[in-house]
């Protein structure tokens, strides 16, 4: 614990003094800094856990479904409710139902979902990623499927759109199920992995409140 906090104060103080020759821009030098000062905070315990000010997907949104597989069509108005401190950014889908909301998922922006690589941006050493994949999981019972399952969304995501540009665009919808495979040829231990089935697709319009 004490080499990583040491290591986010040395990140902190290159972040605000850069090297001859940096080409980051003044704005990039600001978020990556409160980055860091986000990850400090989530390593030591100060901080807040939920950001309320400056969301990575502001506002309220129509999700709508239309899951042919099921014979269903659905729509959810949703919030994307930001948790401080994680890399890629993430945090809890709230679901609206008149004054009052609730927890029915997760979400996290994505690079490839295929792609597990690390994000050694965070420190400096590459451009910021762009993230075009919004990954959210949803109980299913939340849009009338059957009770119990977990349905795996995955949405365009613009980290920078130009005017008139959509932040969000359509996406899939897939059944999520765990699936116990052999971790070695020996088969002498077991691995869950998470096996998804498509079932249709969901769009997404951000919700203009007055």
């Amino acid at each position: 614990m004490r080499c990583a906090v040491a290591y986010l104060l040395a990140a902190q103080a290159l972040a605000w003094c850069p090297l001859p020759g940096a080409r980051h821009a003044h704005g990039a030098v600001r978020q990556r800094t409160a980055l860091q000062m986000g990850m400090f905070d989530a390593l030591v315990g100060g901080g807040e856990t939920f950001d309320d000010t400056a969301r990575v997907l502001p506002g309220r949104w129509r999700l709508s479904f239309a899951l042919p597989s099921y014979d269903t069509r659905a729509t959810v108005i949703a919030e994307f409710r930001d948790e401080v401190g994680y890399e890629p950014p993430q945090g809890a889908l709230l679901l609206v139902d008149g004054d009052e909301t609730r927890r029915a998922g997760t979400w996290q922006l994505s690079e490839d979902p295929e792609d597990k690589r690390d994000g050694l941006w965070v420190w400096g050493l590459f451009e910021e990623p762009l993230y075009p994949f919004l990954l959210v999981s949803l109980d299913s019972e939340e849009i009338g499927l059957p009770e119990g399952g977990r349905l795996a969304l995955q949405l365009g995501h613009k980290s920078r759109p130009t005017e008139g540009e959509a932040l969000l665009s359509s996406g899939t919808v897939a059944v999520r199920r765990k699936e116990n495979v052999a971790a070695d040829r020996m088969g002498l231990s077991r691995a869950a992995l998470d096996v998804d089935t498509n079932i249709g697709t969901v769009s997404a319009q951000s919700v203009k409140t007055t």
